[in-house]
């Protein structure tokens, strides 16, 4: 179960981290791997204890995201919005200094979470303007951006959550431009979680414009793709889309619950397809 086990993060070459990244950041770094696995429960300690025992306020804060996206990944947007805001309030002076990247994406880390969390309480007016907010930032520091994941990760993310902001809220027709933006980031993305969640939330923006073929084929090829990299709740996400779009939608919810139940035993309870 260890990180070292897990192709799409160790063979990453973004990862090892540069020298400038602080202590704390390979543990931070071993904790999002077993949450991308669905090791939830192991995730959550590492992060608990990451929080507990750091000194160093950025990577309690990128601990304290990590933890909320967990929560968030269950169902828990409420829950998740006090480690959020902790993790903002934890760098929100340090992440003025133009040359600290760790701080500034921990930052932004934190501002998207928050975004994120109001998606799933239906506060998209928090979300929309945490989005702007956050993308002015991304803007101010176009000329001094770091490496993949100080910077590419957090530009992604901040797509992402705009793409959702717009499908959550029924703006179709507005999902189009962050879906194409994500898109456009992680053409060369050195991590293949990253742009299987990209391609799947493209697949959800495809769907919601009528194609449901072309969203069912991107799909199923995100949850073979996830089942050979062990990618256990974007697999799940997978066959649950499928079980929507597909042309088989039983197996598809078939495959969603053994998915589910899975993750469940990992500790990451989630609500199975119908």
């Amino acid at each position: 179960m260890g990180s070292t086990n897990s192709p799409w993060w160790s063979s990453a070459p973004w990862w090892p981290a540069s020298p400038s990244a602080p202590g704390g950041a390979s543990a931070w770094a071993t904790a999002v791997d077993l949450g991308a696995r669905g090791y939830a429960a192991a995730a959550r300690t590492a992060l608990d204890d990451l929080v507990r025992e750091t000194s160093d306020p950025r990577v309690a804060s990128l601990a304290l995201s990590t933890r909320a996206s967990l929560v968030r990944q269950a169902g828990g947007h409420a829950a998740a919005r006090a480690d959020d805001g902790r993790a903002c309030r934890l760098v929100a002076e340090s992440a003025r200094d133009t040359g600290d990247h760790w701080a500034f994406a921990a930052w932004i880390d934190g501002l998207i979470g928050l975004a994120a969390d109001g998606l799933g309480v239906g506060d998209f007016g928090a979300s929309r303007a945490l989005l702007a907010r956050a993308g002015r930032l991304l803007a101010d520091r176009q000329d001094r951006a770091g490496e993949w994941i100080t910077d590419g990760r957090g530009r992604l993310r901040h797509a992402w959550v705009q793409t959702e902001l717009a499908l959550f809220s029924g703006d179709t027709a507005g999902a189009v431009e962050p879906r194409q933006r994500a898109l456009d980031l992680v053409v060369d993305a050195p991590s293949s979680r990253h742009v299987i969640k990209t391609e799947l939330i493209g697949a959800a923006v495809t769907a919601a414009h009528g194609d449901t073929r072309t969203a069912a084929a991107i799909a199923a090829d995100c949850e073979n793709r996830c089942i050979t990299w062990g990618l256990l709740p974007l697999q799940w996400a997978a066959a649950t889309m499928l079980a929507g779009v597909g042309a088989d939608p039983h197996d598809a919810a078939g495959r969603a619950r053994t998915a589910a139940d899975r993750l469940a035993s990992r500790g990451m309870p989630v609500t199975p397809a119908a």
